[in-house]
């Protein structure tokens, strides 16, 4: 396991982002998060998990990302090698809080980080927070769950009462983009590799936060669309294996992420190649 890159020696947040022969998408998120996150004390960290392409060749050129090499992972590993890829940039980190991201996530606009701040702030026993889930939705809908959300939550407070989400009852952040406290991630010595049973990281991670004695709120959805997308479908979508039929649920949701792919602003991040530059 090789290091590359550096950042300031005590930065606010740690963004780590697993990757494997995934250059484009890698790409669109890379220059997202940098085009977006002016103003914030961020240092990200790519782990890569044995590619072979050229993507990790342009991995190596980027300046201003630290680069973890494993080339002793392979896609055989996977998904385990994501959650111990979050494992080792957490202990090497040098953010307060530390953010696990997916590669095709993308950040739209500025401010994408002042919820998770604004949650691991207000609440003492919080270590960890982000969405529960994040789709590419009609923007009425949003608009609507916003409105609804808002509402309800005002009126909840009104009558001294949490929001729904204060408490787990079964939820978690999920890990394509979910912020925590490090120093309760490295005190407590926890992983996010799940147990039997368990599918994902931000599940496993919640669960032993919540049996520590620590809460992991979540914000709205809408807090999190407004800011940026999960392209969750776009793998699928392109690799298809013949004969296999979709629901037609996933193929919209699939449709969708091909048009996203396509929009003028993901274009701009293809084509600004000065966002890779020191």
């Amino acid at each position: 396991m090789t290091f590359a890159g550096s950042r300031s020696s005590t930065p606010l947040v740690s963004v780590c982002i697993p990757h494997w022969q995934v250059g484009d998408m890698m790409r669109i998120c890379l220059r997202s998060l940098r085009r977006h996150s002016t103003g914030v004390d961020l240092e990200i960290l790519v782990v890569d998990n044995g590619s072979r392409d050229e993507s990790l060749d342009w991995l190596r050129s980027l300046p201003w990302i630290r680069l973890i090499e494993r080339p002793e992972e392979s896609p055989a590993n996977w998904p385990m090698n994501v959650f111990t890829a979050w494992d080792a940039a957490a202990r090497v980190a040098r953010g307060r809080y530390f953010v696990t991201m997916h590669s095709d996530v993308f950040i739209q606009r500025d401010g994408w980080m002042a919820p998770f701040l604004r949650e691991l702030a207000r609440n003492p026993q919080a270590a960890g927070t982000g969405a529960w889930k994040l789709e590419l939705e009609h923007p009425l809908y949003l608009w609507q769950k916003r409105v609804v959300g808002e509402a309800v939550s005002g009126f909840k407070r009104l009558l001294g009462r949490p929001g729904r989400h204060d408490k787990h009852q079964g939820r978690y952040p999920r890990d394509y983009c979910a912020m925590y406290s490090r120093e309760v991630l490295l005190k407590h010595n926890l992983t996010f590799c799940p147990e039997p049973g368990e599918i994902t990281g931000g599940h496993a991670i919640a669960r032993q936060l919540w049996q520590a004695g620590y809460e992991t709120p979540l914000f709205p959805v809408w807090e999190m669309a407004e800011h940026l997308v999960h392209v969750t479908h776009a793998s699928a979508a392109v690799a298809a294996k013949p004969g296999l039929k979709h629901s037609r649920a996933q193929q919209r949701a699939e449709a969708r992420a091909r048009r996203m792919l396509n929009s003028p602003w993901v274009q701009s991040l293809r084509q600004d190649e000065a966002l890779d530059a020191a």
